[in-house]
């Protein structure tokens, strides 16, 4: 059986050794209705990359008090272009994570979670890695705060 036949709810039991691969196909479906938080470090990255201050980035491209990415009027990432994300390298972590959910237990261990993939998301999903070698990958080590 492979991954995508299993569209289970999460389930957080994956640990960074757990055997576990994604290869991007580019489609954007995850880049349509979604809710992205951003933090501060998320923020100064981000307004870096687009030459801006911090506090200009929050006011043009967040809403609410959360803040979250602003969505086009077509439900899709504020950043997304017709050749895919505008902010690729400075992206935020939950972006660098899909397809896995994230949970921080109380005691702080980091605990990963398959998402059940988009019915139009293109991606290969495998086993012939890790989660440590998927986040590695995603650059999205310097987002753990270890």
């Amino acid at each position: 059986m492979s991954f995508r036949d299993d569209e289970t709810a999460l389930t957080f039991n994956l640990e960074r050794s757990s055997p576990f691969f994604f290869k991007c196909m580019r489609c954007s479906v995850c880049c349509v209705n979604r809710t992205i938080k951003i933090s501060a470090y998320e923020g100064e990255r981000l307004a870096n990359r687009l030459g801006i201050t911090p506090e200009e980035f929050f006011e043009r491209y967040t809403e609410s008090e959360e803040p979250v990415l602003r969505l086009k009027p077509d439900a899709t990432c504020i950043f997304l272009t017709a050749v895919g994300c505008g902010v690729h390298f400075d992206r935020p972590l939950v972006c660098r994570l899909y397809p896995l959910g994230l949970l921080t237990t109380e005691d702080g261990r980091q605990i990963f979670s398959r998402m059940p993939p988009h019915p139009d998301c293109l991606g290969v999903y495998g086993t012939d890695a890790t989660v440590t070698s998927y986040l590695e990958s995603e650059g999205a080590l310097p987002f753990f705060k270890e």
